[in-house]
């Protein structure tokens, strides 16, 4: 049997064989860092996945004296098997796993991560002389992707390469990419694109058998999905084959990577999941200019580029960026160089630093031209959503600044003469002007900031933080503005009484000084307040329309009050939310209380309200729903499936038991948790429920970055909660046809008896929604509930 070898420069540290006990350990690892926005923002879950991970190491025999031998740079030797044999060596996200479970005994000792695929082949000793940069995101694709700034980035870099040539090329047909690398032979390839999972959302095409690979162009120029085994082939046609090739693509860490290195690539980098794309940038930038530097030394650019992005450690925190290599990069030769470098770095590195600090210029208006310093990309959001601006997400999908590596200079080389080479270097740009201006009707929602830039970063985003992801860059005080993103006021009652989707327009600005950087009128859709946008980016805000303080809410629980007493035959009993629980009951019957409760709201609903479906009112546009208030369903006695979810919901927050909204393919359900541990255990992802096995090496992937939204490849898990009676769906649809609570129960159940569902989409925990400066309900605005319902 093969096994898996973890070393350090020092020594081997131990063996791990590969087999059944690695691959169930594989499986249910990666599930948990796909499902890291679940955990990854709170410090006591993530201190319990590192308990259960050194737990489970143990099981596969690395107890903590192996552990706190790794440290510095730790080597992950893979077995190869053209079959796929050993692919559980292969998915399994060392990086975090090792990074995660030795952080208590490193004492802040930094530890970095690298791969070898053991395919025993000559080691290579030429040097990169030229390079070759392809870019794919053809057809629809293209509408998302802007790939200038970047090619600017790796061009500037690569260029200082001995000799150097290269090219791009744009979207390229899988016939075209191979005559391209065959008649070029390039030694450094680098890649970026639109893998087939992130295309296929784009794309909006069904996610059923999607493989690991890259979107190339088809004949006609459309997007067509290429897998991983071919792109792999595609990029070793030349002969010889690269030395390196990086894929700056999300999903091309456990396939691409390692595969194209498996076809004769010396190494290769690629991202284990999802990645964020300013950090990507900036680690790539600093890998090619320290490799180029040292002479082409992987792990001197790895170990540079990673510390480069330190700031940004929580922006990726669970992800990671996978270093794969033909040859052991820990062997003598390559590691003792590296050693050299870093002490190097260690010596001079705060002498440099200074010296170039005292001859580094402020950028000045009266020298320079800002369009030589630097790149703005815009790219406004198509439609705004209330919902979504009101819990502060950014009115872009792109709003970045660029700073050219030319003119912003990393720190000189340590044989160089430091005044000589930062002479012309910049070391910050201040006092740059960023005016928003939203427009609706006559009145102007404005956002005004002034940034500062710095050389430490060489890429800022104002529209890099949203709700789900908030977070700042302790490392640059310099971006403090950028980091908190544009964030318009919603105070305006037009903008709120909007009842039908409207085109305005939203003017952007930025000047440095008397210097126009960007100013631009684009062209945008206001969605109306009450529309709720179906796809995976807006589908997270749902939990907006549960509004708790809605009058109709107060009305029912107060009804719902001498139901309550009924069932429980006590004329004192309250609604008190999990304080119902009975510690001297035993088993599920601890819980009975919570249940009593929910039956309660539900028999005031069913018998009170006489409430009847209706279609959703129209919104003229797709992918979209306009939805009611609880007050409109309730008054006007009518709800489609998602008003009635909400009514529901809302009357389940107000008593503080959990609810959760269950979306299906054109149908939306509530649930709610009855057992509060096992909502703990949710959040954490402790589950043994996994979502059944596909082909090696392919791993269930849903690419949601909001905490409380488990998407598709959640299922498992979730059926495993129903199953349980953890977790209590309810057809809320019942409502409609005097369906009682228990038969509701198994209405809802119904949609958990498949083994798999395709027709599941996600489901929305409203407790996480809420936690941490979450998603909030709307303000209420009563336009007149006793109206009778809209459309």
């Amino acid at each position: 049997m093969a096994d898996v070898v973890l070393r350090t420069g020092d020594s081997e540290v131990c063996r791990i064989a590969c087999g059944t006990p690695l691959q169930a350990f594989a499986m249910r690892w990666s599930y948990v860092v796909r499902q890291r926005h679940r955990w990854a923002d709170d410090p006591a879950s993530r201190q319990r996945q590192t308990v259960r991970l050194q737990r489970d190491l143990r099981g596969l025999g690395i107890n903590a004296r192996a552990l706190k031998r790794l440290r510095g740079i730790v080597e992950v030797s893979v077995p190869d098997s053209p079959t796929d044999q050993h692919w559980e060596a292969r998915i399994l996200p060392w990086e975090y796993v090792l990074a995660a479970a030795t952080k208590p005994y490193r004492d802040d000792d930094p530890i970095l991560i690298v791969r070898h695929l053991a395919v025993r082949r000559r080691k290579r000793t030429r040097r990169p002389r030229n390079y070759q940069i392809i870019e794919t995101a053809p057809g629809e694709l293209g509408r998302h992707f802007d790939f200038s700034a970047e090619r600017s980035l790796v061009t500037g870099s690569l260029q200082a390469m001995p000799h150097s040539t290269g090219g791009v090329l744009e979207n390229p047909t899988d016939l075209q990419l191979r005559q391209q690398l065959q008649s070029q032979a390039p030694d450094v390839i680098h890649v970026t694109g639109v893998d087939t999972r992130s295309g296929r959302r784009m794309l909006r095409s069904e996610m059923a058998g999607v493989r690991d690979g890259l979107f190339l162009a088809d004949p006609s120029g459309e997007a067509s999905e290429v897998r991983a085994e071919t792109i792999a082939e595609a990029l070793n046609q030349g002969s010889p084959s690269p030395l390196f090739v990086g894929f700056n693509c999300w999903n091309s860490g456990a396939r691409l990577a390692p595969m194209t290195i498996r076809r004769g690539a010396g190494s290769a980098i690629g991202f284990q999941h999802t990645f964020d794309d300013a950090v990507a940038e900036l680690f790539f930038l600093n890998f090619y200019r320290t490799c180029i530097e040292t002479d082409w030394n992987r792990l001197s650019g790895f170990w540079s580029a990673w510390q480069s992005v330190a700031g940004y450690r929580r922006r990726i925190r669970g992800s990671s960026i996978i270093l794969w290599s033909a040859d052991s990069l820990v062997a003598a030769g390559g590691f003792d160089a590296f050693q050299s470098w870093r002490s190097e770095q260690s010596t001079i590195g705060t002498k440099t630093r200074c010296a170039v600090a005292d001859v580094a210029r402020i950028a000045d208006p009266a020298l320079d031209r800002a369009a030589d310093l630097m790149q703005v990309t815009v790219r406004p959001k198509p439609q705004l959503n209330y919902s979504s601006l009101h819990n502060g997400e950014t009115v872009f999908d792109e709003f970045t600044f660029r700073l050219d590596p030319e003119w912003f200079c990393a720190a000189p080389e340590a044989d160089s003469d430091a005044t000589e080479t930062a002479r012309g270097t910049l070391s910050q740009i201040h006092d740059i002007d960023v005016d928003v201006e939203l427009h609706v009707g006559s009145e102007t929602f404005p956002f005004r900031t002034r940034l500062s830039l710095g050389g430490d970063s060489m890429r800022y985003d104002l529209a890099g933080c949203d709700a789900g992801n908030r977070h700042r860059h302790r490392s640059n005080q310099h971006a403090d503005a950028a980091a908190s993103g544009v964030r318009l006021p919603l105070t305006s009652r037009l903008f709120r009484s909007l009842s039908e989707r409207i085109q305005t327009s939203l003017f952007v600005n930025v000047s440095w000084h008397d210097q126009v950087l960007y100013r631009h009128t684009h062209s945008v859709w206001l969605a109306p307040v009450d529309q709720w946008t179906l796809d995976d980016a807006q589908l997270g805000w749902l939990p907006s329309f549960v509004q708790p303080r809605d009058p109709a809410v107060a009305k029912t629980i107060d009804v719902a009050h001498n139901y309550l007493r009924c069932l429980v035959d006590r004329t004192t009993v309250g609604f008190d939310g999990y304080q119902s629980y009975d510690g001297l009951a035993s088993g599920d019957a601890c819980w009975v209380g919570v249940d009593r409760q929910v039956q309660a709201i539900w028999s005031a609903l069913l018998l009170e309200s006489k409430l009847r479906y209706i279609n959703p009112p129209p919104s003229y546009s797709e992918f979209t729903q306009r939805l009611r208030t609880p007050s409109e369903t309730v008054v006007g006695g009518f709800g489609t499936c998602v008003d009635l979810a909400i009514l529901l919901a809302s009357c389940l927050e107000w008593i503080e038991i959990h609810p959760v909204l269950f979306l299906l393919h054109g149908h939306v359900f509530p649930g709610y948790w009855k057992d509060l541990k096992a909502h703990r255990e949710f959040v954490d992802v402790l589950t043994d429920d996994l979502p059944a096995q596909r082909d090696a090496g392919e791993v269930a992937d849903d690419q949601l970055t909001q905490r409380w939204v488990s998407g598709r490849k959640t299922y498992a898990e979730l059926k495993g909660f129903v199953d349980r009676g953890q977790l209590v769906p309810l057809e809320s649809v019942g409502l409609t046809s005097g369906q009682g609570f228990t038969a509701a129960i198994d209405s809802g159940r119904e949609h958990f008896y498949k083994r798999r569902n395709r027709s599941f989409r996600a489901m929305i925990d409203l407790v996480s929604a809420r936690q941490r400066n979450g998603v909030t309900p709307l303000p209420l605005f009563v336009s007149d509930a006793t109206s009778g319902p809209h459309g």
